[in-house]
């Protein structure tokens, strides 16, 4: 975690600057304003879920195209991949799909609101493999806590990587933070009906072993 004050307001600037503009882009303007989420979404939407890292789009497309009452938070870094997936939520009218920028490995929990989302999906992290680029790592033990406090009682996470180390730490990880529960079994190597992006396609053609992880926070 970032605690040098001065640091934090310079990324704070940097991360919300963008040449991207979107009426469907939730760009915060002011540090400790959380951002309604109700008034950003239509009256229609009943619950909402959010992706860390939602990369080209595709899974959220496709869960949003087939579950009009929820409402799909993206966030994603690279504004190229934000463009991309704007272009195929034209395509395909849809409305309940919005946009954020901001660098959520410092930021996202102080702009979003508490017991806010149903399900949060993080899908193939940077595995960040070498020793000493461990800490960059999303999946970490104060990320697992904000995670906690943004998700609704009963709500879940999924979590999936095609690299076992990052597994195996992740799986440690939740060990550590009981507050979240598994059923039946702590991991998986299939994830049935959930759709797949290309980077996940990809990796199976390679014949890579991919690991999904689910949790629970209990009601």
């Amino acid at each position: 975690m970032l605690v040098n004050p001065e640091i934090q307001e310079k990324l704070w600037k940097f991360t919300t600057k963008t040449s991207y503009q979107s009426d469907y882009l939730l760009q915060p303007n002011e540090r400790g304003k959380k951002i309604d989420l109700k008034k950003s979404f239509p009256d229609s939407i009943q619950q909402f879920v959010l992706e860390l890292g939602s990369g080209w789009g595709e899974v959220a497309i496709e869960l949003a195209k087939n579950d009009h009452q929820t409402g799909y938070l993206l966030m994603e870094k690279k504004v190229n991949r934000i463009i991309h997936t704007e272009k195929q939520r034209k395509t395909l009218g849809l409305e309940n799909i919005r946009y954020m920028t901001v660098n959520f490995q410092w930021f996202f929990d102080e702009l979003l609101e508490k017991e806010i989302f149903d399900k949060i999906i993080i899908n193939f992290p940077d595995p960040w493999p070498k020793k000493k680029h461990r800490k960059n790592r999303l999946m970490q033990s104060y990320m697992l806590q904000q995670i906690y406090t943004l998700l609704k009682p009963g709500g879940e996470l999924f979590f999936a990587t095609d690299y076992g180390p990052y597994a195996r730490k992740t799986i440690s990880l939740f060990r550590k933070f009981p507050n979240f529960i598994w059923k039946e079994k702590e991991f998986e190597f299939e994830r049935p009906g959930f759709p797949i992006s290309f980077f996940e396609a990809e990796k199976r053609n390679e014949g890579k072993r991919i690991y999904y992880l689910k949790r629970t926070k209990p009601i």
